[in-house]
């Protein structure tokens, strides 16, 4: 933990300058991208240059915005879902009497080719780009410039994540070496674009059927709830609930929680939806490892051209 520490500390004095220099330019930036996005009607079509050009601006203050987010987090948050955590909240009134040898195994960060395996998705990753390519308006949606009724688009997607049985907390198998009933895909901060402090965690699993566990913590509130979700296999998108909250939809898809940025659609009451970032949330490294820390890729995921959704 000490050599997790000094690694945060030594990041941080590193990225002093850059942290101030984003700081200080990000209302002219932001307001620059919400301009470019109120005259997106007339540039829909991801061929053109302009579509291009806007999409790499957006994705390099989406780097700076997340590099902001773990300079402020740095290791502070390290004790949320561990093993002590999960033992401390036992939802389902037990714990199975072991500890797993990782204890921060729901921090996992898997790749793309053991996520698609495991639940058995098209092996060809989606990454949605939620604003870009997917753009939400009024009861339209609009999946590569073609114009798609939200309730077709997204009713019942939504429907199965706030109607889906809570399932079981995400335990790990007993032998390290046997692949388990759920996949963890990583731990995860959730903040707005422009701005912000990130105070909502998740904690999101997976298993073979395509059914979403995990946990939600807020560190302002020391609130925390349990996840229930669902993955559509046939077009890898995914979607969760916090606790009985079926009017507050997270959607996102597998591919993007591969990534250590991406974005998420957030339905408010099926009639508002709103464009967030997912931040991953570095595990901490075993003991007498060096500690691995994030940094956010320039260049944003390649899209599928001509899908309809």
């Amino acid at each position: 933990m000490d050599n997790r520490n000094e690694a945060w500390t030594k990041r941080g004095e590193q990225r002093q300058q850059r942290r101030e220099d984003f700081q200080k330019n990000r209302d002219g930036r932001w307001d620059k991208l919400e301009g470019a996005r109120e005259d997106r009607q007339e540039w829909r079509d991801q061929r053109r240059e302009d579509w291009q050009q806007h999409r790499e601006d957006l994705w390099d203050y989406r780097a700076d915005r997340a590099e902001e987010i773990w300079d402020n987090l740095e290791d502070h948050y390290d004790n949320i879902f561990d093993d002590a955590w999960w033992g401390y909240w036992g939802w389902g009134g037990y714990w199975p009497g072991y500890y797993p040898l990782d204890p921060w195994w729901w921090w996992g960060s898997p790749s793309w080719n053991t996520v698609y395996s495991y639940t058995e998705v098209p092996s060809e990753p989606d990454y949605i780009d939620y604003g870009m390519n997917v753009i939400y308006e009024d009861d339209t949606v609009y999946v590569d410039g073609k114009p798609v009724p939200a309730e077709q688009y997204d009713g019942p997607l939504l429907e199965a994540a706030a109607t889906v049985a809570q399932p079981p907390p995400p335990i790990p198998p007993s032998d390290s070496k046997q692949q388990g009933d759920w996949l963890p895909l990583g731990v995860f901060a959730l903040a707005q674009e422009e701005r912000g402090e990130a105070v909502m965690f998740f904690q999101l699993s997976v298993n073979r059927e395509g059914v979403i566990s995990g946990a939600f913590q807020s560190t302002l509130t020391n609130d925390s709830k349990q996840v229930a979700g669902k993955v559509d296999k046939a077009s890898q998108r995914v979607a969760w609930r916090i606790g009985d909250n079926g009017k507050t939809i997270y959607e996102t898809t597998l591919a993007n929680l591969t990534q250590e940025v991406s974005p998420i659609a957030i339905h408010f009451d099926s009639k508002r939806t709103q464009t967030w970032l997912m931040v991953r949330m570095p595990a901490p490294a075993p003991a007498g490892q060096q500690q691995k820390l994030p940094q956010a890729p320039k260049t944003p995921p390649p899209l599928k051209v001509g899908k309809n959704g």
